[in-house]
């Protein structure tokens, strides 16, 4: 099968579908948030733990809500998950615009990031896995190419948006976008797996199915979620997207503050998260099709190591080109992670398990970003400073790559 043959496979619609949500969802990414913060907290003297904290109550009920979201999936499809989940975060964006409080901001906000990280983060990747297998790679890089690209347009033009008209018009702008690129295309598009209609994994056709596969796709084996758990690499590549997520999150909600405090301008460190964004963009393109070749466990761990090297780049910022090095390295480190964790978890464990192991994996993820950006803040808010944070966030980074490092590709015989 070619990626554009005479006849589209419909897997790639599907892809698109996801790839939507995916691009509309940068409204509700710590990253977007970022550039709020300082006309938000102006306008209504909000401290920084304050608006950290609403981001870790949202990320909390997220991942509450992704292990069962996850199970579903694996019933039913993505379809009303990605569907109902943008649609929160469009209802969401509209009640930011007319917040007046902090009460007020805690509901709508802890809606849209519930909505982010249970729904439609978790129903993106599996549906993906799901319809894909020799062509996994590809496929799941599109959808961490369009969450990227989403923040490459979003951030700048919130940034404009927020200059020339304000922050609430900003919020209406993204409540635009996600409604007709994320919820429309997945409400019409969105099928659970190609077997329902009809189709074959990957679009052969049924004469052709074990070309270029060197086995026939159905010998991919078949594991429970209770074997999966028994497992030591799933505790250990769990542990290791577990401390990543503390990291990246730790970061990104107070990147923009913190390179203001480093004396870079607010429009030159919007245009850091833009770089980063585009960095991520391209790197989500490039591991995805390298993960087909190599193993997605070791790129993994480059990718936790170049965590490591990123964050001592940033504790040492004091230009704006060390703030772009930074950039360049921490995008290939977000979307790294994004894009290879539900690879490896497919290599692992299969496509039948994709949605309840994927859920589990985002609601430990989840729990790791509410605890990042709290932690930031409440470093800032003792010492006027995140130089602490960035010191202990990179030694965490190094632990997550000595996790990966001991994770091993298991085997169902072995649990006998």
């Amino acid at each position: 099968m070619k990626l554009f043959n005479r006849r589209i496979y419909y897997g790639w619609w599907v892809v698109g579908a996801a790839a939507g949500a995916q691009f509309g969802n940068a409204a509700t990414a710590i990253n977007t948030l970022t550039i709020f913060v300082l006309p938000m907290s102006y306008e209504f003297g909000w401290s920084r733990t304050g608006v950290a904290a609403a981001t870790s109550l949202g990320a909390i009920l997220g991942a509450l809500i992704a292990p069962f979201s996850g199970r579903l999936i694996d019933r039913i499809g993505s379809r009303a998950i990605l569907t109902f989940g943008s649609l929160l975060v469009v209802f969401s964006c509209l009640g930011l615009s007319a917040v007046g409080s902090l009460a007020g901001f805690y509901m709508a906000f802890t809606v849209a990031r519930s909505a982010e990280q249970g729904l439609v983060q978790v129903g993106a990747a599996p549906v993906v896995a799901k319809w894909f297998f020799k062509y996994r790679g590809r496929a799941m890089s599109l959808i961490f190419f369009a969450s990227s690209a989403g923040m490459i347009i979003t951030a700048p033009l919130v940034q404009v948006i927020i200059s020339n008209f304000g922050w609430r018009l900003a919020w209406v702008m993204l409540a635009g976008n996600m409604f007709i690129i994320g919820v429309i295309p997945c409400a019409l598009l969105i099928r659970r797996q190609p077997e329902d209609i009809g189709l074959i994994l990957d679009g052969f056709e049924v004469d052709e199915s074990t070309e270029d596969l060197g086995e026939p796709v159905i010998a991919e084996t078949i594991w429970s979620m209770h074997q999966a758990v028994s497992t030591y690499s799933f505790w250990a590549v769990l542990g290791s997207l577990f401390i990543a997520a503390i990291c990246t999150s730790g970061v990104g909600l107070h990147l923009i503050p913190y390179l203001v405090q480093q004396d870079i301008s607010s429009g030159a460190a919007v245009s850091v998260i833009s770089l980063m964004a585009f960095s991520g963009a391209i790197s989500a393109i490039v591991l995805g099709w390298i993960s087909e070749k190599f193993s997605p466990r070791l790129m993994l761990g480059t990718v936790y190591l170049l965590s490591a090297i990123s964050l001592m780049i940033l504790l040492n910022t004091t230009t704006l080109s060390m703030a772009y090095m930074f950039a360049i390295l921490n995008g290939i480190v977000g979307t790294g992670v994004n894009t290879l964790a539900p690879i490896l978890w497919a290599r692992f464990y299969g496509r039948g398990i994709m949605g309840s192991i994927y859920g589990i994996s985002r609601s430990t993820q989840v729990v790791g970003f509410a605890i990042g950006p709290l932690a930031s803040g409440l470093v800032y808010d003792s010492f006027s400073s995140y130089e602490n944070a960035l010191i202990w966030f990179a030694v965490l980074s190094l632990v997550s790559v000595g996790f990966i490092a001991s994770a091993r590709q298991p085997s169902i015989t072995h649990l006998a």
